[in-house]
């Protein structure tokens, strides 16, 4: 596989505005960089309509991935959330809620983001709360694994067939218990449960199956910063 484009956008009107140097967006492009992506930014970017066309920008220009920081908070400046639904076609909740599942462990304050993750054409874009935390906890969900697994599934790549594989993408019942001898008269074999329903990584959106990524029992998202007296969570 070719290396994974990936794009870094921060969403804060003071690092746009220069009163300070944004910190998060650093983390993140040497994090992805350190897993092999070839890595464009950090991009800083007013919050709201610029944080839509940074991603607009993005897409088009083929990325593979966008990690946003910033703007996922509760103020009415915290819109990054908004503008990114304006651009996906379609969610992967799973990726949103592991990463508030790493904040929370961390910090109760990670449950304020609203960060989501979605797929636009053929870029998968993901939300993160403003903070070098959020940042470390995020680039932990996103390992080159999954990152590359996801690209794959969005240039229509099989799923992954590997021994021990029980994730989305699999197919059919599990293998038959081992029997010890011939079964007697009347008993059957009992295949495992099948893992219907993860298809491919098109979703609801293209008709297709949905990922089961909700069946890991997580919550909440990452390290809240202030910003313009605001929490960029």
């Amino acid at each position: 596989m070719a290396a994974v484009k990936a794009v870094v956008v921060v969403a804060s009107n003071r690092a746009a505005d220069g009163v300070y140097a944004d910190e998060s967006g650093p983390i993140l492009a040497e994090g992805l960089r350190a897993r092999g992506f070839d890595v464009v930014g950090p991009v800083v970017v007013h919050d709201g309509d610029e944080v839509e066309a940074a991603l607009r920008v993005a897409v088009g220009d083929a990325a593979d991935l966008v990690v946003t920081s910033g703007g996922t908070g509760l103020t009415s400046k915290d819109l990054t959330p908004e503008m990114t639904s304006r651009v996906v076609d379609y969610e992967v909740p799973g990726i949103a809620e592991a990463i508030r599942a790493a904040g929370l462990a961390k910090t109760p304050h990670a449950a304020l983001s609203r960060g989501i993750a979605g797929v636009a054409e053929r870029t998968l874009i993901v939300n993160l709360a403003g903070s070098k935390g959020a940042a470390k906890d995020g680039l932990a969900v996103l390992t080159a694994e999954l990152v590359e697994h996801a690209v794959s599934q969005l240039h229509d790549g099989d799923h992954d067939r590997g021994e021990g594989d029980r994730g989305e993408g699999s197919e059919g019942g599990g293998e038959p218990i081992a029997s010890h001898g011939e079964p007697a008269a009347g008993d059957t074999l009992h295949s495992g449960p099948g893992h219907a329903g993860s298809a491919d990584a098109g979703g609801a959106a293209h008709g297709r199956g949905v990922a089961h990524a909700s069946d890991t029992n997580i919550a909440g998202p990452s390290h809240p910063e202030t910003d313009d007296g605001r929490t960029t969570a």
